[in-house]
């Protein structure tokens, strides 16, 4: 069922991980489908693979720490395609994997800017866009199950995805009533991502307590997360918003 027929999906950070998932998950639901992402080489060979596979698809370059590059990029995604009816916002770093006493000022200003920044000024030019254009849409922006929970290390990076949930809500309250749905996912440790992979290879010790307490005993997938991030972006979850849809394998259930 392609339940995204013909809409219009600007996915930034969609060139890897959760985000590349997800533009793989809108073009095979019949989306039109914009990559927003730093690196040229890896966007463009997302939008190539999304145009083998029969999609409309494009690349355009774009830093969320830049608020000109999210200004530019939704005005791209209009100038191809007459109008932007999905968002997602994926981008995201994680430079903390140790106690609060070791949390270095750099470090966190660097997460602050690209996830809690980034996402918020993607939401401001995202929304605008729509008010604008009249007809609803959709914004899914990728928190984590650290968006409700707290651990004993990586305390910046909880509170950079403590703050993606507030805004959500906060934006989902804002615009119910132009149709505009604001959601977010929030996964548990997802492979397939640069993240969740690089943090498995150099800081196992950190990652494997956090895989061990999934109740399913294996950690998420990104097609997963992207599938779900479809999902929630399509009119089979139009009375959805203002909501974080965990994909933990029951891990906050626990």
């Amino acid at each position: 069922m392609q339940s995204l027929r013909d809409r219009v999906a600007l996915i930034i950070g969609g060139n890897s991980g959760i985000g590349k998932a997800t533009a793989f998950a809108f073009a095979d639901a019949g989306a039109k489908v914009v990559i927003a992402a730093r690196r040229r080489a890896e966007g463009e060979e997302v939008a190539e693979q999304l145009r083998a596979r029969g999609a409309a698809a494009m690349f355009i370059t774009l830093d969320v720490t830049v608020e000109q590059d999210i200004v530019a990029g939704v005005a791209a995604t209009v100038a191809a395609y007459g109008r932007l009816d999905c968002a997602v916002n994926s981008a995201g770093v994680c430079e903390d994997f140790g106690p609060v006493t070791d949390v270095d000022g750099d470090a966190f200003d660097r997460m602050m800017a690209v996830n809690v920044r980034g996402t918020l000024l993607g939401m401001k030019h995202q929304l605008r866009q729509m008010v604008a254009q009249g007809g609803g849409g959709s914004i899914v922006n990728v928190a984590s199950i650290l968006s409700h929970v707290g651990t004993p290390t990586g305390s910046a990076y909880v509170a950079t995805k403590h703050a993606v949930l507030g805004i959500t809500r906060s934006a989902a309250l804002g615009h119910a009533r132009q149709n505009i749905r604001v959601n977010c996912v929030a996964p548990t440790a997802i492979t397939g991502t640069p993240m969740v992979d690089s943090a498995l290879a150099h800081f196992p010790a950190v990652m494997e307590p956090v895989i061990a307490a999934i109740p399913m005993g294996r950690p998420g997938r990104a097609d997963e997360v992207g599938r779900a991030i479809a999902w929630l972006s399509s009119d089979d979850a139009s009375f959805i918003t203002g909501h974080s849809l965990a994909l933990d394998g029951a891990q906050l259930s626990a």
